[in-house]
């Protein structure tokens, strides 16, 4: 009995092509691909041929089309996977521990690989949000520290040249961060938590330079570790002042009775 091997449409190689381009970040989030006669001609194939791999990404939600505009990476399926973890994330608390037993991990991996394979063009982004990071934090401004502080450690992710940890950082990651990591910066502490966020992230970048893997590696579970335990001790405190605001305006409606 004869097998026959049938050639692949055309279709389905560009269709290939284009996964291959959205899944490395060629095509980032919100961009808009090419017009559907660049791709023909960058493909050295026939419109419809584009147009049929464009209309299947479409169908699966990677693409939107917008009439008369083209073609754009849609955010929607990382969005509806994020709400997922978010919903349950935010009914569980219990879970804290395992999100950041998770990140140690996976951060601390992030950062190995980091300084085994950074360019000089990912120390300068590292370096970039690192400075960022540390303005931000000497001004007082908790909406750019924020954003610096996960910009910081996603450049890590990036450094590290793997597409699964580029795109893991970029959302389960990104979420994560939302979820409970932020706390460290809008909470109230104690003590202020800053200049051993700075001295952390500082640490951080010098071990990736240097490529020291082991290195970097500690760093950066030295600093999740740290992060838990600050908002942990954060909420505390918070809690505590609470209770004590509570007693204080007891006792003052007790005052007000009186009179």
């Amino acid at each position: 009995m004869h097998k026959f091997v049938r050639p692949q449409k055309v279709s389905d190689q560009i269709l290939t092509i284009l996964e291959e381009r959205i899944a490395a970040g060629e095509y980032v989030e919100g961009s808009r691909l090419a017009s559907e006669r660049m791709l023909a001609e960058e493909f050295g194939v026939s419109r419809p041929s584009v147009r049929t791999a464009l209309n299947i990404l479409v169908s699966r939600g990677v693409l939107e089309a917008r009439q008369g505009d083209g073609y754009y990476v849609s955010a929607k399926p990382q969005q509806d996977f994020l709400q997922s973890w978010q919903d349950i994330l935010g009914k569980h608390s219990n879970w804290e521990h395992d999100v950041y037993d998770f990140s140690c991990h996976i951060e601390g991996c992030m950062a190995a690989l980091a300084a085994q394979r950074r360019t000089d063009t990912d120390l300068k982004r590292i370096e970039f949000w690192l400075a960022n990071f540390e303005t931000a934090c000497r001004e007082g401004n908790l909406d750019h520290q924020a954003e610096a502080d996960y910009s910081f450690h996603q450049t890590i992710a990036d450094a590290a040249h793997n597409i699964l940890f580029s795109h893991l950082s970029a959302g389960l990651l990104k979420m994560l961060y939302e979820q409970t990591r932020s706390d460290i910066i809008h909470a109230d502490h104690a003590c202020n938590p800053r200049p051993t966020l700075m001295a952390h992230h500082r640490a951080l970048y010098e071990a990736i330079k240097a490529g020291d893997a082991q290195q970097a590696a500690d760093t950066a579970r030295r600093h999740l570790n740290f992060v838990s335990e600050r908002i942990r001790e954060g909420r505390e405190y918070q809690s505590r002042r609470e209770h004590a605001d509570t007693l204080a305006q007891y006792d003052l409606d007790k005052v007000k009775d009186w009179s």
